[in-house]
């Protein structure tokens, strides 16, 4: 018979083995394919006029990013699953060596399945990504605004199969080495040879629980721009003791279980347990991995939905005014006030409160210290009226005093006059305006945050509270080409104000391009990047997640026919069907849930870092990606049992 065809058969026979690294590979196939599709798409060009530029520029780089991930990805998923297969073959390989077979045709003879393997996983990787590929641009379409019909592009098809048909035969060659030369009577024996008691080392055990202690509470205390500097020795530091975790506290746990009489002997536990501290400490380092990958994933995308889910907060659209104008040097009338309105009643979008304010601008002055250029200028009265509106307290500011306003608010809050010596913006406490060619000075009483007339979407920056007498003389004073005449919306459905926002904005023209501001319209483009982010994340988290599930299958099928023959003596001495199943569950769900189990803790202590460099919390959102999370690794479990017992009943 023919090495090619020992191969195939081969494959065949141990289909259920294979089948889910063929998956997993499969996967990673699709979305690298579906991935090319999209960037070498005609319509995905940036130099087109159609859709959003920026989004869509952004679309095709991400795409690209993705793909190297998943490269690098597949790259040590493959690598390391192959040394898996190999481990696990020293008898199939030493009956090889029996029949003749020299070490040369051996490796010839796994690099045709490897090759078999790679071609199956190819093709249905492309062929399952061109029939999504119309869902995918029909989703695509949504987030880029542009139109995009289904195209199947023969760069991305070579590009997929020549990429990933070179990776994985370099990497199975790689492998190849792996197969050393042994007697044939030690390769039969391989996978008889008796284990002793896993032993492990005390220190080493409560090293690794201090470092993961050292590295959660660093990630709770740390504060603003303290967490990127502690992310990198913080994440060094969880990654050491989650190995310590898996390789030698988890044996120590294991080893006191087995002293405990009152749980050992509790129905089927010792048939459960002492097998288990094996299990544990044969898939150590997988089990170690795993909970890695998983807390990438948790952590990656719970950030990533954070973002999407509250992006007026993190993106500076948490303003008070949902539609706003500022008319300056011209005749100052509410004539286009009126218009804003008119279009707002024709496309129904109902205004609760509109703030009417005057003020100036002044751009030359005299100060020390301050290196600012120009400021706002609004009466007391008027900013007491904004600040009203959203429940604050009005202040009073007296003759001769001013209140600075810094336009942004670190606290995720309307306005804050609670501003702690390190947040402060202002290192002066008088300043004096030149006005129309006369000096008027000021004392500073105190600063508040936040944005009072969305200034920073209208091209103004900075702004200054006066007393209401001083703000009437400094207006009596001021030159026309000074003043302007700021109008705020409040609106009870801003989401909805897209289309009224575009018919404004092509009202008004040129002239209002820089004066005229829309919260809905940078909030469509953040929706539109965070949830294309979000999209890719999720492909991107999903293979992840099949991965490191794919890897403990990988560990418990390799090792399937001897767990055969240790159930098969249970049966024969008189253990039920059904108590053999709860031992299986029992083992089995340690392996699989624990890694899952670590990961969560990683991923919420990281997420509490991430909350305190963004001020916001994270965790809402987190627990709903954990939970989603949760219900996929339950199905996977169940599904992956089933096929576990069912084989163990074929064997």
């Amino acid at each position: 018979m023919k090495l090619s065809n020992m191969a195939v058969k081969n494959v065949k026979g141990n289909l259920y083995r294979y089948i889910m690294y063929c998956l997993s590979n499969a996967f990673a196939v699709t979305a690298f394919f579906i991935f090319a599709n999209f960037v070498f798409h005609p319509a995905v060009d940036v130099r087109t006029a159609d859709g959003h530029p920026v989004v869509r520029m952004g679309a095709a780089n991400g795409m690209i990013i993705s793909q190297v991930i998943i490269v690098i990805f597949s790259i040590l998923f493959v690598g390391y699953s192959t040394s898996i297969f190999l481990k696990s073959r020293g008898k199939e390989f030493g009956l090889l060596s029996l029949y003749g077979m020299t070490r040369k045709q051996i490796k010839k003879y796994v690099l045709i399945e490897n090759t078999i393997i790679s071609i199956l996983s190819i093709g249905t990787g492309i062929l399952t990504g061109i029939v999504f590929s119309k869902l995918f641009f029909m989703i695509m379409e949504g987030f880029l605004g542009l139109a995009l019909p289904l195209n199947i592009s023969l760069k991305a098809l070579g590009l997929t199969v020549v990429v990933f048909f070179t990776l994985f035969e370099i990497i199975s060659v790689i492998m190849l080495f792996h197969i050393k030369d042994k007697e044939i009577i030690e390769q039969l024996k391989s996978n008889k040879i008796p284990k002793t008691i896993p032993k492990f080392s005390k220190p080493k055990a409560m090293l690794g629980i201090g470092l993961l202690l050292i590295g959660y509470i660093t990630a709770w205390i740390v504060q603003g721009i303290a967490v990127p500097l502690a992310m990198i020795p913080v994440t060094l530091i969880v990654i050491i003791g989650t190995y310590f975790l898996f390789t030698q506290f988890s044996i120590a746990v294991a080893n006191k279980i087995l002293r405990n009489e009152s749980i050992l002997y509790k129905k089927t536990n010792l048939v459960a347990y002492s097998q288990m501290i094996f299990k544990l400490q044969d898939t150590a380092k997988v089990l170690f991995l795993a909970s890695i990958l998983g807390a990438i994933t948790f952590t990656a995308t719970g950030t990533i939905f954070s973002f999407y889910t509250e992006s007026t907060r993190f993106t500076g659209l948490n303003t008070i005014h949902d539609m706003a104008i500022m008319q300056r040097g011209e005749t100052l009338e509410d004539e286009v006030a009126d218009s804003i309105e008119e279009i707002l009643k024709k496309e129904d979008i109902k205004t609760n409160t509109i703030h009417k304010i005057k003020g100036a601008v002044l751009s030359n002055f005299t100060t020390e210290g301050t290196g600012k250029e120009q400021f706002v200028v609004i009466s007391n009265t008027d900013y007491n009226k904004i600040v009203q509106s959203i429940g604050g307290k009005p202040i009073q500011i007296k003759e001769n005093e001013i209140v600075y306003n810094f336009p942004h608010n670190t606290k995720q809050t309307m306005l804050s006059d609670k501003i702690s010596e390190e947040d402060r913006h202002t290192n002066w406490d008088e300043i004096v305006l030149n006005i129309n060619g006369e000096g008027m000075k000021f004392k500073l009483d105190k600063e508040v945050h936040g944005s009072i007339m969305a200034l920073p979407s209208l091209g103004y920056y900075d702004a200054l509270i006066f007393n209401d007498k001083d703000f009437d003389y400094a207006i009596k004073n001021i030159i026309e080409k000074d003043l302007f005449l700021f109008h705020g919306f409040k609106l009870e459905n801003w989401r909805g104000s897209y289309e009224a926002s575009m018919e404004i904005r092509r009202m008004l023209g040129d002239r209002y391009e820089r004066s005229f501001y829309s919260k809905v319209m940078p909030y469509r483009e953040v929706k539109r990047l965070y949830g294309l982010i979000l999209f890719i994340g999720f492909f991107i988290a999903f293979l992840f997640l099949i991965a490191s599930g794919s890897i403990i299958y990988f560990k418990l099928f390799n090792e399937i026919k001897q767990d055969g023959i240790e159930y098969g003596i249970l049966s024969k001495i008189g253990t039920k069907k059904k108590e053999i199943n709860k031992i299986i569950t029992k083992q089995i769900g340690i392996i699989f849930f624990l890694p899952f189990v670590v990961s969560t803790f990683h991923s919420f202590f990281a997420l509490k870092s991430l909350s305190n460099l963004l001020e916001g919390s994270l965790f809402k959102n987190g627990l709903i990606v954990m939970l989603g999370y949760s219900i996929f690794q339950i199905i996977y479990f169940i599904a992956i049992r089933g096929i576990y017992i069912n084989k163990l009943k074929y064997n």
